[in-house]
């Protein structure tokens, strides 16, 4: 349990636009990030719902809120894209993201759901309602 506990803390202190690469690095077999859908809830304001899996097994789903108003054009052009996560859209942006943490709370089912804000420079960019699926999850952490 304690490596377990362990690996989970590690993967909630990887830091914004780093966790694809971490999940690559740490887990065994193909992992991918995918875009799920993404729509126009009103106005400038959207919602997008990844799932990032291993070996065809889903071990994060997040879904994403975000207005419009508060991103550059480039950003947001790179987001109706479709093809990366928001981390990644960061990093390629130079955005150095902080991340404020709402809740995680641990449940029976062997989830863990963290609620959070990316912030840059004061501003909210994002919120962000995650499950981590720990038995997935664990199914594929590399031995090392």
């Amino acid at each position: 349990m304690a490596m377990q506990d362990s690996f989970v803390n590690t993967i909630l202190d990887v830091p914004v636009g780093q966790i694809e690469k971490f999940l690559k690095d740490n887990l065994q077999g193909e992992t991918h990030l995918e875009v799920i859908e993404q729509n126009c809830t009103s106005g400038t304001n959207f919602v997008r719902k990844v799932v990032i899996t291993t070996n065809n097994l889903p071990v994060i789903r997040a879904t994403v809120s975000f207005d419009s108003k508060k991103l550059a054009e480039p950003f947001m052009s790179a987001l109706l894209g479709k093809k990366d996560g928001i981390g990644a859209i960061l990093t390629k942006n130079k955005i150095a993201a902080q991340r404020n943490i709402i809740s995680i709370e641990p449940d029976s089912a062997g989830t863990v759901k963290r609620n959070y804000e990316i912030i840059d420079n004061g501003t909210v960019l994002f919120y962000v309602s995650e499950e981590i699926l720990l038995a997935n999850l664990l199914a594929n952490k590399n031995s090392r």
